[in-house]
């Protein structure tokens, strides 16, 4: 009995023994957190998102729509996969950073050449909230082109926004037939982007858009003329704006034309001040609107003309936002005035003003499910006729 007793002790001692080396093991093993991204500031990105920053950029040897050649691995290169999707800022190759879904990756010597298709925002981003509130200032934007007749305004004048002069800008030539606008066009536009994005889908948006403009034109024509023309006087490009290491540059283009036929020299000239907000919200996989608000104010010289007229002519802006490149938002806000005149009726003539307008959304690289476009004209409305004093 008593050699029972002691082999029940032995047992019982040794299982207390087992247990406490199991405890002390758990006890020394460290709890790994989960990881399921990487987060920038207040976003999360995917898990095979691959952020490439100044080093692994200046590797970039070639660099086209469907292809990268890294001339080394080294970096942030090495966590390349078939299944990445690449997150690049600015660099000389990339002036407006790029997102790319990785296809095939391979190795030859030492350069990486990967081969790629465009991503979506979406297959970047996991969770988080996107904000993009910038008001769009002249100082800030470089141009890119401009043609005869455009000359940018200095830096001494009260309006901070973007301004061209016209000077003598040609809208029609036929021979020694000329119409020609002067005068000048100015946009202040300030953009405010809300993205809300959870578990790689888009949940909500919301896009609020102020534009604040001054048209102010005069045409001269020698002659008769007849026809219509857009012409881009001038574009603009933007500073950088990066959030989260999401590189956003917005993109203005300065449009001027007319459409419509004179039977006669003219001289009339109109300036237009506006104020345009719009807003658009996405919910619930649907595009809503506020009602549009619009402020403006108006002066015009009376017009010299003795024949009949139905032209108008109008200048403003198209506003790019790119994300990595790709349009997300186009503002385009195009004032006008018109000019009617009929010799046998009364009164003469008659002039007009308005803004023609569209807010489009792009889906391409939001994620959203299709593209949306919101109307953001402004009704026409008579400013002055022949009888007026």
């Amino acid at each position: 009995m008593a050699s029972k007793s002691k082999n029940m002790k032995l047992k019982s001692i040794l299982c207390v023994s087992i247990l406490i080396m199991i405890m002390s093991l758990f006890s020394g093993c460290k709890k790994e957190k989960f990881s399921w991204g990487q987060e920038v500031g207040d976003i999360t990105y995917s898990g095979n998102a691959v952020i490439l920053g100044d080093e692994e950029l200046s590797l970039i040897k070639e660099i086209t729509s469907n292809k990268i050649i890294f001339s080394n691995k080294s970096g942030m290169i090495e966590k390349i996969t078939d299944v990445s999707i690449l997150v690049m800022g600015i660099s000389e190759k990339t002036p407006y950073g790029s997102l790319r879904k990785v296809n095939t990756i391979e190795t030859d010597g030492t350069e990486v050449v990967v081969t790629t298709s465009d991503a979506k925002l979406t297959d970047a981003v996991k969770e988080g909230t996107i904000i993009l509130q910038e008001k769009l200032l002249e100082k800030n934007f470089t141009l890119k082109s401009k043609v005869d007749g455009v000359v940018l305004k200095g830096p001494n004048k009260s309006f901070d926004g973007l301004t061209v002069t016209l000077d003598n800008f040609e809208i029609y030539r036929d021979g020694a037939i000329f119409s020609r606008l002067n005068g000048s066009v100015g946009i202040s536009p300030i953009i405010d982007i809300t993205i809300i994005i959870k578990s790689n889908s888009i949940k909500e948006i919301s896009l609020i858009s102020t534009i604040t403009k001054i048209d102010e034109v005069t045409v001269t024509s020698n002659a008769a003329f007849s026809g219509g023309q857009e012409i881009i006087a001038a574009e603009f490009i933007h500073s950088p704006i990066i959030i989260n290491s999401l590189v956003f540059v917005p993109e203005v283009k300065i449009i001027c034309g007319f459409d419509g036929a004179i039977s006669c020299e003219v001289t009339a000239g109109v300036r237009q001040d506006r104020t345009i907000t719009s807003e658009l919200k996405f919910k619930n996989s649907d595009w809503l609107e506020n009602p549009l608000s619009h402020m403006e104010a108006f002066d015009f010289m009376k017009p010299q003309i003795n024949d009949n007229s139905d032209i108008k002519i109008f200048s403003g802006p198209e506003i790019n936002i790119l994300l990595f490149g790709t349009p997300i938002q186009t503002l385009k806000s195009i004032g006008f005035f018109s000019l009617k005149a009929e010799k046998n009726s009364s009164p003469f003539w008659r002039l007009f003003i308005g803004n023609d307008g569209t807010n489009s959304i792009k889906a391409d690289m939001m994620g959203t499910p299709a593209d949306y476009i919101s109307d953001i004209s402004v009704q026409t409305s008579e400013i002055a006729n022949g009888n007026s004093k």
